[in-house]
Order: C-alpha cells, then structure tokens, then sequence
C-alpha cells in the first residue's frame, strides 16, 4: 500500500508502484547509462554507478561530479530524471492524472517527485551486482526511503525558502509536464487583438451612416418573410 501522504495524490489514479516502476526503468537505464553485459570490467563499472547514485543521494543531482578531480554533485533536484519521468508517469497526455488533477499538481507536490525518486532507486538497484536483477517494488519495503526522500526535499525547502529554489522547480515541473501533455491553450498575442484604431474607425463609420448595411439587411430579411407567406 502507498504511505498515507500519497492518498490524495492517488486516490483516483490508475498507477500502482509497480506500473511506475516499468515506465521509470527504461529511463532511468539511459539516463545513467547502465549496460548490459557478461564482462567483468562492465559489471564492475555498474556496480560503482549504483554506489554513486546512492551514496548522499546522488541520483537528486543533475551532475554526479567527479571524486577524483574534487567536482562536487551539482544541480541539487533539477535532473533529467525529475521532468522526464513526471512526464512519464503524469503527464503523458489530457486525460493523465498531472492534468485531470490539476488542483494536486500546481505546483508539483513534494510527495509525487519523493516517489518518483524512491521508483527511480527500486530501478537503480536492481543494479547493485552489476547486472539487472528484478526487485518487487512495494510501498512496504520502500517506504523508509520514501520517507527519507520526502525529509530531504522538506528540509531543502525550508532552508531555500527565502530564495524559492524549490518552488520554482516544482513549478517549472508541473508547467514542463503541461506542456509535454499538450494541454495549455495558446497565448493570444498582442496583434490578434483588435487595435484602438481600428475600433476607432469602426465607430467613425457607425457614426457616419455605416449601419445603411444593416438596415438594407433587415429589409432584405423582412421582404424575403413576406415572399414565404404568399406562397
């Protein structure tokens, strides 16, 4: 069962752990570029991936760095792997529950990018020895590092809040995933309005005798009713 704090969330949605997980998989494979393979040099190189996404959690950052150079872990929470997988999982089109739902996901909820991330770690370590291993994806046995997930984007909130770093992000999430689902109308530009001028012309020629037109419509439409009744 979901962690009660999804309840709203998904309530009314089809997707269950498992079907997040199958979509997240795939992505999750090429983004970090996991390779399938009998080698030994291979397996190694996965397995030290696997370490690295989890270690400080690693898979919340766009850039993982690099140890030996001293680079550290950058673009906290602003991964491929956060916009591509809600638009996988939520906004795949109108009827998605990113849409149908909109009151849930303006802005995106800390809840929804927690599991998204908890998904993401089931699929990273199905990777831990090297090659792929299924592991059952539940919300029993992956409920501590959902919670885990959730405390840290709670506390990166409140210790940003003042700059909105984390707000902005969800919001560029959910405005991202809209997009990808095609739902937001089209902006009507400035030169698809009618202009000052060209109302006031359209008032000039009112005021000049420009209902003639009219007038000569409706006597039109009243001897066109006369002709029908004498038929």
């Amino acid at each position: 069962m979901l962690p009660n704090v999804l309840f709203e969330i998904t309530r009314c949605t089809s997707h269950l752990t498992s079907e997040m997980k199958a979509k997240l998989r795939p992505l999750v494979e090429s983004i970090y570029r996991f390779d399938c393979s009998t080698r030994e040099s291979v397996k190694a190189k996965n397995h030290q991936l696997v370490c690295d996404l989890k270690d400080k959690f690693g898979l919340c950052y766009r850039d993982l760095g690099d140890r030996k150079s001293k680079t550290p872990c950058s673009g906290l929470f602003r991964t491929r792997l956060s916009q591509k997988g809600a638009n996988l999982i939520w906004y795949q089109n109108k009827r998605d529950e990113g849409i149908m739902f909109d009151k849930y996901f303006s802005p995106f909820p800390i809840p929804a990018l927690a599991l998204l991330h908890t998904a993401a770690e089931c699929c990273i370590d199905e990777w831990a020895d090297g090659k792929r291993t299924n592991i059952s994806f539940s919300g029993g046995e992956y409920k501590e590092v959902y919670d885990k997930h959730v405390a840290n984007l709670r506390k990166f909130d409140v210790r940003t809040k003042e700059h909105g770093i984390l707000d902005a992000i969800l919001k560029e999430i959910n405005d991202t995933g809209r997009k990808h689902a095609k739902v937001d109308s089209i902006k009507v530009v400035h030169g698809d309005y009618l202009s000052d001028h060209e109302i006031e012309h359209a008032v000039q020629e009112y005021m000049q005798g420009g209902n003639d037109r009219y007038e000569s419509d409706a006597v039109e439409e009243s001897d066109s009713d006369n002709e029908g009744e004498h038929e």
